[in-house]
Order: structure tokens, then sequence, then C-alpha cells
């Protein structure tokens, strides 16, 4: 077996440095990557969380329109939607825990059944609309 002389140890020790040196970038890259598309995916489901929830506001306790609220809510499925599947893809790339994504998929399956109702409400109300029947009588009593 050949003897390794000072030279080639000297070589072969600054090459591992900067294997791992490329392996320590390429993490903090990856860190900083996730970090940037998860921030801005959370700005927008944070931006079509306050629609909806103004819309709720803007009830005050009122019934809400079922068809304004099919429509509002799309965003925020849609959003929420891309979010879980970015995490699931890149989980161990971002080091996403399993917790994080099992909690963001909870609250959007609610957020898909909760919009799903509004929906079929609102689809109940133009069938009876198209067929000349008045959900709610208009005009005054």
């Amino acid at each position: 077996m050949a003897r390794l002389t000072p030279t080639i140890r000297l070589a072969l020790f600054v090459f591992a440095v900067g294997a791992g040196d490329v392996t320590l970038t390429s993490a903090s890259l990856a860190q900083q990557s996730c970090g940037e598309d998860l921030k801005r995916l959370s700005e927008k489901r944070a931006a079509e969380l306050d629609r909806v929830n103004n819309l709720v506001r803007a009830a005050k306790g009122k019934p809400i329109d079922p068809t304004l609220f099919c429509s509002q809510s799309a965003g925020l499925n849609s959003v929420e939607n891309a979010m879980v599947s970015y995490m699931e893809k890149n989980k161990d790339w971002c080091g996403v825990p399993d917790e994080v994504i099992a909690a963001l998929k909870a609250n959007h399956l609610k957020s898909l059944a909760f919009s799903a109702k509004a929906c079929k409400v609102a689809a109940e109300m133009k069938k009876q609309q198209a067929a000349g029947v008045q959900a709610l009588p208009a005009g005054p009593l």
C-alpha cells in the first residue's frame, strides 16, 4: 500500500473540508429557500384568511350570503392546498415536522368542508331562483 506523503494528506484534508463546506452551504441554502417559500405561502394564506374573516365580521352576526362566501373561500382553499403540497413534497429537505403538516391538513379539511357547505347552499338557492321560487321573501311584507 502506498504511503501518503504530507502533500497528499494536505490535499485530502483540504478536499474534505471543502466537501463539508459545500454540504453545509447547500443545507443553509435549502433552509433559506424553504423559509422564503413558506413565508410567501403563509402571507398569501393570511391575506385570504383575512378576506374570509372580514366577510364574517361584516355580517355582524347575520347570516352570510352563501354565494359570496363560496367565491371568497376559494382563494383560501387554493392557497392552503398549495401550502400542504409544498410541505409534503419538501418535508425532508426543509425539515418540516409531521405535526405541522398534520395540523395544517386538519385546518384545511375544516376550511374545505365549510366552503363546500356554503357552495352547496348557494347552488340550491340558484336552482330555486332559476325555477322561479324565491328562497326569501322580497320587498315589504
